[in-house]
């Protein structure tokens, strides 16, 4: 008896996740004619359940600054208001979308150290490819619209932008 109803509670752990995931992971063709899933090839989509704070499947520039500043006082542990590339290091493990992040992208005063402002408001490649109605509010529908068109077109990179990421 006990056994079914610990059955039963894992069920009912596992059952929100698995109606979550597949709205993020559909199926497109990715530019080599292969299928992919838009959790696989993208790091920011990957990312998204970190920073969906409310789990509505809203995704704000509120959240995002929000999560921005999480990572960034992560890695300042001397709250010094600012980190050093050494530091950076802890953004860029703690989540695949900063995997292969530039520091100098951040850096663009070429001081060295990121601040705060520096790090927290720099535009999200998130809303730059998905906010197509500029309103800092996406929706699961809309990630999920624009996901083939955004795995077919090519990617442009600036410099310090990582594939798919920062």
């Amino acid at each position: 008896m006990i056994s079914a109803w610990r059955s039963a509670a894992v069920l009912l752990l596992i059952l929100p996740v698995t109606r979550i995931a597949p709205a993020f992971a559909q199926t497109h063709q990715n530019g080599r004619g292969q299928q992919s899933t838009a959790t696989g090839d993208d790091p920011i989509i990957a990312s998204l359940l970190n920073w969906d704070f409310n789990h509505d499947g809203i995704f704000t520039c509120e959240n995002w600054k929000r999560y921005m500043a999480q990572l960034f006082s992560h890695a300042d542990r001397q709250k010094r208001g600012y980190i050093t590339a050494r530091e950076f290091e802890a953004i860029k493990s703690a989540d695949p979308m900063f995997a292969n992040a530039d520091f100098d992208y951040f850096d663009q005063q070429k001081k060295g150290r990121i601040t705060r402002s520096d790090f927290v408001d720099m535009p999200s490649p998130f809303f730059v490819r998905y906010d197509t109605k500029h309103t800092c509010r996406v929706a699961r529908a809309e990630i999920n619209a624009a996901a083939p068109v955004a795995a077919s077109s090519p990617r442009r990179s600036r410099s310090g932008m990582g594939r798919g990421g920062f």
